[in-house]
């Protein structure tokens, strides 16, 4: 199964080209679903119909489905908040107080990915369009999984085997409950599950995440922000689109000083994302809401349906080019994977024998950037996010010797 996920800055109509984008592949005979996973969700309103948590069927090969977070949560954390909640009424007494207390910010949307995992196991479509958040609250969301493992690695086994020797002696003395061994199997469970779509997202063959944007500056810096973030935590970013580009005859008048800010934006846009699958959208003179609109999308950012596929010796010419449509007679698969490039690579210094971890972070500076080794785990602070992740083999027995940040790589030394 393809996952294609759409996201970008509130506002920058990442729903509609990710409908569009749904509509093409439904077209092209993909088995396809499109999922939104934002809260507020806005699908209904660009098909023109009534979705819900099931799937519906809106078109030939095409269902879609809004998910619903406080459901997707009881699925996933029920028992352990059963169990928190136990231990709240037995403290307060008040059941209504401590219900609303267990809205844990962010978890009710992270058990809303873990519907992209039970799709792929399911294999019930080819392409899965993911309607995502805001870049904020998805980039907040892919993290959790990684840092989980540390909670399940280091502080689970403690707390499970203190629990095992002294639960009824803490249970007696204190009037908590003794956790029953249902609330760890769950939490286990729940944690490989978000492991197992962590594997999924972050491979290349499977996953690509677009990011969408206007041609404005400060939309396009949050874009690269993004970039960079994504790429720390090793998620592969295939394509990019620039959605509601003014036509020229617009940019007159009043609005003329627009004209060179908009031109300066698109040159950032081709120059930043070099190595990815460059879309661009004109602003359309009519909402994009019902399936006749999107299919118009969807000929402007792909191509006609009818043409053929873009012939190798094209692509390279189309490959980033600032037009408002691809070249007549092509078309293009949404479906494709545009950029597979890795994020982490490691290679050995045959010279001294260290081992020698480069790491593909644009948009940064040395100052922005923190390195550091604990045990077998390495500690990459981005700006204000930290990722700890797991060395190889061969990078985690070994000390770390220095590091160094030039022309976008971030280069760690093993001794």
């Amino acid at each position: 199964m393809r996952i294609l996920m759409y996201t970008g800055k509130g506002g920058v109509g990442k729903t509609g080209i990710a409908a569009a984008t749904a509509v093409r592949c439904a077209a092209l005979g993909y088995r396809t679903t499109i999922m939104s996973t934002d809260q507020a969700h806005s699908l209904g309103d660009v098909f023109e119909c009534r979705i819900g948590s099931a799937p519906v069927r809106i078109a030939d090969n095409m269902t879609a489905l809004e998910v619903d977070p406080a459901v997707e949560s009881e699925r996933a954390w029920g028992t352990l908040k059963d169990y928190l909640r136990q231990i709240m009424e037995e403290k307060s007494g008040e059941s209504l107080a401590a219900q609303e207390a267990l809205v844990f910010p962010g978890l009710e949307e992270l058990s809303s990915l873990l519907r992209i995992l039970d799709l792929s196991e399911a294999g019930s479509c080819d392409v899965l369009v993911v309607d995502c958040s805001p870049t904020g609250e998805t980039l907040s969301l892919l993290r959790y999984p990684e840092q989980l493992r540390v909670l399940t690695d280091k502080v689970l086994p403690m707390v499970r085997s203190v629990t095992s020797a002294f639960g009824g002696l803490i249970s007696r003395a204190t009037t908590v409950p003794k956790p029953r061994d249902k609330v760890f199997e769950e939490l286990d469970i729940v944690v490989k599950r978000l492991h197992g779509l962590q594997k999924i997202l972050c491979d290349r063959q499977t996953t690509g995440i677009r990011l969408v944007m206007t041609p404005e500056s400060i939309v396009v810096s949050e874009a690269e922000r993004s970039y960079s973030w994504l790429s720390a935590f090793d998620f592969g970013v295939d394509a990019v689109y620039v959605n509601r580009i003014y036509p020229k005859e617009a940019l007159s008048g009043s609005f003329a000083g627009w004209a060179s800010m908009q031109e300066r934006s698109l040159a950032r846009v081709k120059e930043s994302f070099a190595l990815q699958k460059q879309f661009y959208l004109p602003l359309q003179d009519k909402e994009l809401r019902g399936i006749p609109v999107l299919e118009s999308v969807a000929e402007q950012l792909y191509g006609e349906l009818s043409a053929g596929p873009v012939p190798e010796s094209d692509s390279a010419q189309l490959y980033g080019e600032l037009a408002a449509e691809p070249e007549k007679g092509c078309s293009i698969d949404p479906a494709t994977i545009f950029c597979a490039e890795q994020s982490y690579t490691t290679e050995r210094n045959m010279e001294d024998g260290s081992w020698i971890m480069t790491v593909r972070l644009p948009y940064m500076k040395s100052t922005d950037l923190s390195v550091s080794k604990d045990g077998n785990d390495l500690i990459l602070g981005v700006r204000d996010e930290r990722r700890r992740f797991r060395l190889t083999e061969q990078c985690g027995r070994r000390e770390l010797k220095s590091w160094s940040y030039e022309n976008g790589r971030l280069q760690i030394i093993f001794a």
